[in-house]
Parts: C-alpha cells; structure tokens; sequence
C-alpha cells in the first residue's frame, strides 16, 4: 500500500448508547437505513436493498439544492451483529470503494468503527470522512429516539 494510499483511508469510530445486534439492523432495514443514512440536512431514499451476501442496495441523495446524488453497492460481508461490509460508489459509476462497519459491545453500548477504503485523493477521504461523521451523527440520534428494543 503506497503513502497516498494509507492517506486516503478513511477510519471513524464512535460510541453508541444502544446494543451492537440494533445499531446492526439499523444498517440493514431499509426503513431504518433510509432514516439517518446521509448527511445531515440531506434526505435519502433506499428504492433497493438486499441485505444478503451479494445482494445489492441503492439509495439516492435528495441535497437541499435539489440536486441528487445515486450511490450504489454490493454486500460483501454480512456477520450479525459483529461485521458488515459493503461496496460503495457511484449508481453506474466506474469504481467501488469498500466500506466495512464493525459492531463490538461496550457495556450496555456499541463502539462502532468505520473503515472506508479505496478512495482515491486525500480530498475524497476528507469529503467522505464529514459526510459519515454527520451521518453518524444522525444515526446516533436515531437510535437514541428509537430507544433500547
């Protein structure tokens, strides 16, 4: 792996107040997903999702400008509640990134750790890196209005 490389890897992680086996779901149900997926102020909709082993999902990005942006992927790994990982790239576009989420319990919480691989440009990782933050973001209000299951 090059320098540029191991630069643009993008690694997040974060705890949250709610017990890996529901924040695992809350990546995998389309209804769940489609809540917080996205950054913050940004509206997405999950038309597909076949949370399987090479299953595909698609979603779409409704930005406040009334632009749209397509994201589509392949799940790679699906290990409940510990490991998901999935493609994510441009609906049609010429190259896939890969996404892996690990789930690992901390008392009554998830510590959550995001690992975005393959992006090319240190401008891309930083891009991606406030755009999974401030989903993040979301998905921790999510489950904390969702409360415990």
């Amino acid at each position: 792996m090059s320098t540029a490389d191991r630069d643009a890897l993008l690694e997040i992680t974060r705890m949250l107040d709610a017990p890996p086996a529901q924040v695992f779901c809350a990546w995998l149900d389309r209804e769940e997903w489609q809540t917080w997926i996205g950054p913050e102020g940004v509206n997405c909709e999950v038309p597909l999702m076949e949370p399987q082993v090479g299953g595909r999902y698609r979603l779409v990005m409704h930005l406040p400008d009334g632009q749209m942006i397509r994201v589509a992927g392949v799940f790679k790994t699906i290990d409940s509640p510990r490991e998901l990982a999935f493609t994510w790239g441009p609906d049609g576009g010429a190259y896939d990134t890969l996404v892996t989420i690990t789930l690992r319990p901390v008392g009554d919480g998830t510590e959550l750790t995001l690992r975005h691989e393959g992006l090319l440009t240190i401008e891309n990782r930083d891009g991606h890196g406030k755009g999974w933050n401030s989903a993040l973001n979301k998905l921790e209000r999510y489950l904390a209005a969702k409360g415990p299951v």
